[in-house]
């Protein structure tokens, strides 16, 4: 039992130590206590941990990391996934106005460790008519940085997963920053290369821009 759990002996309290002053009282209070110790303890803790939810069941945790719009994880992993939305969602709590594309790294880091990069996308000036085609990852003297960055995750991750999560990583940034999620493909296993602009292009898109 964690510090956040109560008894239904805790939740029954007030009521244990109120005076009923007829038959008909003390019934009500005996179903009443009936009801609360078969059947509403793990609501009522739920309830009472909304305060802190990040510290709450694994029910209250994906309650309120659905409700702030953050990454929903369903892994057979033996709980790991619980713990991982509690610890992105405190940290969402707690950065605040610090939120941005820090945070996205942070979660990326949480959900991908080792397996992911936010790269931001440079664009020729001579080509600046036909934006946003011809992105590029690297930059140059007749480049221009622009607002597009591209979230690139390892292709051994899983795929279904990430397809999934796309769009909360896509939300994550600040609203002058365009993302694309993308996965990383090794061409060499493939047998193909795809060139844009002159440049190896190993990206499959999951983002619609």
């Amino acid at each position: 039992m964690d510090n956040t759990t109560l008894s239904a002996s805790d939740f029954l309290a007030p009521l244990a130590f109120t005076h009923k002053a007829g038959e008909l009282e003390r019934a009500m209070a005996g179903v009443f206590t009936a009801v609360v110790q078969e059947y509403q303890v793990n609501q009522l803790n739920d309830i009472y941990s909304y305060g802190v939810p990040w510290l709450g069941s694994a029910t209250v945790v994906e309650r309120f990391t659905k409700l702030n719009g953050l990454a929903v994880l369903r892994r057979n992993d033996g709980g790991l996934s619980d713990k991982l939305m509690s610890t992105i969602y405190a940290n969402w709590g707690s950065m605040a106005s610090e939120r941005g594309l820090a945070f996205l790294q942070f979660m990326l880091d949480m959900l991908y460790p080792n397996q992911n990069k936010i790269v931001r996308l440079w664009h020729s000036i001579a080509q600046a008519g036909s934006y946003p085609l011809y992105l590029s990852e690297s930059q140059g003297v007749r480049k221009f940085l622009t607002s597009r960055i591209r979230i690139k995750i390892d292709s051994d991750t899983d795929i279904t997963e990430l397809s999934e999560l796309a769009p909360t990583l896509s939300r994550l940034v600040p609203w002058q920053i365009v993302p694309e999620v993308a996965v990383s493909i090794d061409t060499e296993d493939m047998g193909v290369q795809v060139a844009l602009a002159g440049e190896i292009f190993q990206v499959a898109n999951f983002s619609p821009y």
